[in-house]
């Protein structure tokens, strides 16, 4: 129990003692990230099982209830709703884009890889319910379960089955549509997960059900703070300064310098390159990207003015070719707006060069996507074909970017960021394309005063990047 004594280390008085040992010692066990205890009667599953669908079937004889909770989530959907502009619209895979311009309503048997469900363009008949649902994807202990691989003892794992840790969200939420390593990365480096054994259910919950929430809100206090001030003071800094900064800029953007530190993540995807499996660019005899795909870690985040309301890009929507198009970001600045750590995730797209909008192509079975000397015209009139768009028979090159909300790494506060990080000439911060003159560390009143809100959204800063959609000649 030497992890647990240190939530003991705040409980020294004699009258408390015993009362809060019994609490948090319960409190560890059922939160640690540790693999859950089986419940008896998982124990008695006699099996034999010899595919993950007859263990799926065998879980809901007896759940029922939460297998059709679970065909109401977000997991099971891929829809959920945002906030763009002053209205909040359903958005999800099936209507939207990825990151990388593929569309699931085009190719949902590779969204299958990882997202859970049958096909949510035609659900399964009504009564099928265990039809599509991976119980063990989110309920294996053992740590040996793969969706769609069957070498596994299935039968242990059934027998062995519990509440689901961080090790199971994470064999989902941090592959990146299967585009980095499958290796085991170990513990989370977030602090709420390292050190307080913390869940994802903690901040995610799904009070009783399987609908996980997005954001932790506290219904207790009066304004039903949301997020981080959820659970924290929304005054928690011993300096006032640093209280006061807290007003304009979001916990995040102090308190997780970096991503990328559990392993590496994906900055960019040329579809044009994906069918080299020599590397591009050697660094010390090292290879940085293969197949296209360019991956980073330890990377230092974008920094914007958010308010929580999105921009997406909306299918069929005209582009400028010569431009890099954002397919998600943050909304215009709002008085509410603080500024916030985002992700970012660049991508070598298809577009339509009569009708300048981006093309989802079809991706052919489970090869790799595109290859050298690939015959595009088939795969876009395909791809355009199930979304029921035009295509003109013409086509392009252009570069898309993707900035994503960075949530997730939160380090201990001796590691998070200090005065310097941010201002004089060592700045993380690009203070002109937030709006300010200069950096507000020159104390000079126009500079220290906040900018207006802007009612157009504005420039994220990034030139054309021609560069990563030209052919390149691999390395030797």
């Amino acid at each position: 129990m030497k992890k647990s004594n240190r939530l003991f280390s705040a409980t020294r008085d004699k009258a408390g003692l015993i009362p809060a040992i019994i609490f948090f010692t319960v409190l560890y066990w059922s939160q640690t990230s540790t693999p859950a205890l089986a419940l008896s009667p998982h124990a008695d599953l006699k099996g034999p099982f010899t595919t993950a669908a007859e263990v799926n079937t065998q879980c809901i004889t007896c759940h029922e209830t939460q297998a059709a909770d679970l065909r109401n989530s977000v997991h099971w959907t891929w829809t959920r709703s945002r906030s763009v502009g002053n209205t909040t619209v359903l958005s999800g895979m099936m209507t939207d884009l990825s990151r990388f311009g593929i569309a699931a309503a085009v190719n949902p048997g590779a969204c299958r890889r990882c997202h859970i469900s049958t096909s949510p363009v035609t659900p399964a008949a009504a009564g099928a319910l265990s039809s599509g649902i991976d119980c063990l994807i989110c309920h294996d202990t053992t740590g040996t379960y793969r969706s769609g691989r069957q070498e596994a003892d299935l039968q242990h794992i059934a027998r062995t089955v519990g509440i689901p840790s961080p090790r199971n969200c994470r064999s989902c939420h941090e592959r990146q549509c299967g585009l980095v390593p499958e290796i085991d990365q170990g513990p989370s480096r977030d602090i709420h997960i390292e050190r307080y054994g913390f869940t994802c259910q903690q901040c995610h919950p799904a009070d009783g059900h399987h609908s996980l929430k997005r954001t932790l809100r506290s219904e207790t206090a009066p304004s039903r703070q949301q997020g981080c001030t959820a659970c924290h003071d929304q005054a928690p800094h011993t300096l006032a300064r640093l209280n006061q900064h807290a007003l304009l800029i979001a916990c995040q953007s102090c308190h997780i310098p970096e991503y990328g530190k559990d392993g590496p993540v994906v900055v960019s995807w040329n579809w044009l390159l994906s069918g080299n499996a020599t590397a591009i660019y050697q660094q010390r005899n090292k290879p940085l990207a293969e197949r296209g795909i360019f991956l980073g870690r330890e990377i230092i985040p974008h920094y914007f003015w958010d308010n929580g309301t999105d921009i997406l890009y909306t299918r069929g929507t005209k582009i400028h070719p010569d431009r890099t198009t954002r397919l998600q970001g943050p909304g215009p600045r709002t008085p509410m707006s603080k500024i916030m750590p985002f992700t970012v995730q660049f991508g070598t797209q298809l577009y339509d060069t009569k009708y300048r909008y981006l093309i989802s192509p079809k991706l052919p079975g489970n090869t790799a996507p595109f290859f050298n000397g690939t015959d595009w015209g088939p795969v876009i009139t395909r791809g355009m074909n199930k979304i029921r768009l035009p295509y003109s028979g013409q086509y392009g090159f252009t570069t898309t970017v993707s900035f994503q909300r960075l949530n997730h790494g939160v380090v201990p506060k001796d590691q998070a960021l200090d005065c310097m990080d941010c201002h004089g000439s060592a700045t993380r911060f690009n203070w002109q394309q937030l709006g300010y003159e200069r950096d507000p560390w020159t104390g000079e009143p126009e500079t220290t005063t906040p900018p207006a809100p802007k009612e157009k959204t504005p420039s994220n800063g990034l030139p054309p990047i021609r560069e990563t959609i030209l052919p390149v000649r691999p390395t030797t």
